[in-house]
């Protein structure tokens, strides 16, 4: 018995050194790659600014990789700004909207990237390309302190602004729908889906009630897709806790203009499936139907029906930021900067535009690389990358990736995934999509948060509560206003 132990003893002592041997090997690579970078960095000019504008997947993926090339503050100041202190991981925003993840578990702060990187709290008002200058306004309006402007000069420039709702000219839509692009969008969705069952349960007249309990979804493509997920298993699975309501009461319309869902993923198979699962769900999908007009308390689609709705989710399309409009340089069809191979803004030198802002030229495609998470990632490293190798008088690199696949989520424990080619379907696609988003989220600690959030959901269900979150003035009036007499609830006893 004691041999069995001593042997014991000597094989976790083996195991011990080669896991500390290991993690040694690790930090000695990292300091001899950081030795590398700092010999192969001392003949670069010093003093150059570098500001990136924009703290999305693009913008930190930019800053993340010049902070690994540049270590030395002497090589370059690199300066990140953007209107938020925090980035949101967009990908999970559907999911926070439907209650499986607190809307503060996929948020990471932009402050603590690097100390290699300077983080500016402002919203960009205009870029000045001649005198290479950003005009800024800082302030969020809701510490008591007035606003400040300032300038902030820079000799090399990323824009990385992102993207903003298109709501196509569709009148109404801007002032009566929520959209899913903010952290502020998911929870007030998430808290108008639940005041609306709220109400409901209280309300005694069927036309009210039915338009109550009607949600609204505009556009079929992935966000449109898991935004409906999210919000019709939110509000079907909280029925249970408004006892006079029943879950047959509800109805989600989703409206895509095209011939199929998820036109992105180009697969017309797992498109059915996608409108299967989400018609076993109860979820009317209407395809060919498109929105016309939306209203208080309506949304008008094609042909002159109209649905009566206090809740539409508009995911209809995005477009460049409106920043760009007045930038003086070219942009492309899709009102993205028109940008080389390289990610470098065609007529402007030391300039570069990635993500959501430019048309990136794809040599496989027409329409170029399209604005997904996916490609932004990979094209913030390969800017940086460019960027130092222009400072070692080097020529610059064209952008060529393949992506990996395609995957949404279209349900509880269900999704559809093409990842190499090959297609998965259901709880498998539904566990890819977690896993991979999961592991692409920034920060560990965010990581855990959000492993914990899914686990608690998985155990005890979702928490129907209203978030702290308050609402824009421009959505106050989509919800009717509260009857004044007193009504008695369906379903209720009269008091005695």
């Amino acid at each position: 018995m004691g041999d069995h132990v001593r042997t014991i003893d000597v094989i976790g002592r083996d195991l011990a050194l080669a896991g500390l041997g290991a993690v040694g090997v690790w930090f000695g690579s990292r300091a001899a790659d950081k030795m590398l970078l700092r010999r192969s960095n001392r003949s670069l000019p010093a003093g150059r600014h570098i500001v990136i504008l924009g703290g999305g997947f693009a913008g930190v993926g930019v800053a993340r990789e010049l902070a690994r090339l540049l270590p030395d503050a002497g090589n370059a100041q690199i300066t990140l700004i953007d209107q938020n202190d925090f980035m949101v991981f967009t990908p999970m925003l559907t999911e926070a909207a439907g209650g499986e993840i607190d809307t503060r578990h996929i948020v990471h702060s932009l402050r603590t990237l690097s100390p290699r990187i300077q983080f500016v709290q402002g919203k960009v008002m205009a870029i000045d390309l001649e005198q290479k200058l950003i005009h800024l306004t800082q302030g969020n309006g809701v510490d008591g302190l007035p606003d400040t402007t300032s300038m902030q000069p820079f000799g090399y420039l990323v824009v990385a602004l992102g993207s903003e709702s298109n709501d196509h000219g569709i009148t109404g839509i801007r002032e009566h729908s929520i959209g899913m692009k903010t952290l502020r969008d998911a929870a007030m969705v998430r808290n108008r889906a639940i005041a609306l069952l709220e109400r409901a349960g209280a309300e005694v007249d069927l036309e009210k009630r039915r338009a109550l309990l009607t949600i609204v979804v505009g556009g079929g493509g992935y966000t449109g897709v898991e935004a409906m997920a999210a919000i019709n298993d939110l509000v079907r699975s909280s029925v249970s806790v408004f006892p006079t309501i029943k879950s047959r009461e509800i109805r989600t319309i989703l409206v895509e203009p095209g011939n199929q869902l998820l036109p992105e993923i180009n697969a017309t198979g797992l498109a059915a499936y996608a409108q299967k699962m989400l018609e076993q769900r109860h979820v009317e999908v209407r395809l060919k139907a498109e929105i016309v007009g939306a209203g208080e308390d309506y949304v008008e689609l094609k042909g002159g029906e109209r649905l009566s709705t206090h809740l539409l989710i508009w995911a209809g399309g995005v477009r460049p930021s409106a920043l760009l409009e007045s930038l003086d340089a070219p942009r492309g069809e899709h009102g993205g900067l028109v940008v080389d191979a390289t990610c470098a803004v065609s007529g402007r030198p030391g300039v570069w535009a990635l993500g959501d802002c430019a048309e990136i030229p794809d040599p496989r495609s027409k329409t170029g690389y399209a604005p997904t998470a996916q490609n932004a990632m990979r094209e913030g490293v390969h800017v940086a990358r460019n960027i130092v190798a222009t400072l070692r008088g080097k020529a610059p690199r064209p952008f060529v990736y393949t992506p990996i696949g395609e995957l949404a989520l279209v349900g509880r424990r269900s999704g559809v995934a093409k990842v190499y080619g090959i297609q998965f379907t259901g709880l498998l696609a539904w566990a890819m999509w977690r896993m991979i988003y999961w592991a692409k989220i920034p920060q560990s600690s965010q990581r855990v948060r959000v492993l914990l959030d899914w686990t608690l959901d998985l155990i005890f269900g979702r928490n129907t509560v209203d978030l702290p979150f308050e609402e824009m003035p421009v959505h106050t009036r989509i919800l009717p206003k509260a009857a004044p007499e007193t009504r008695s609830v369906p379903g209720s006893k009269p008091a005695a």
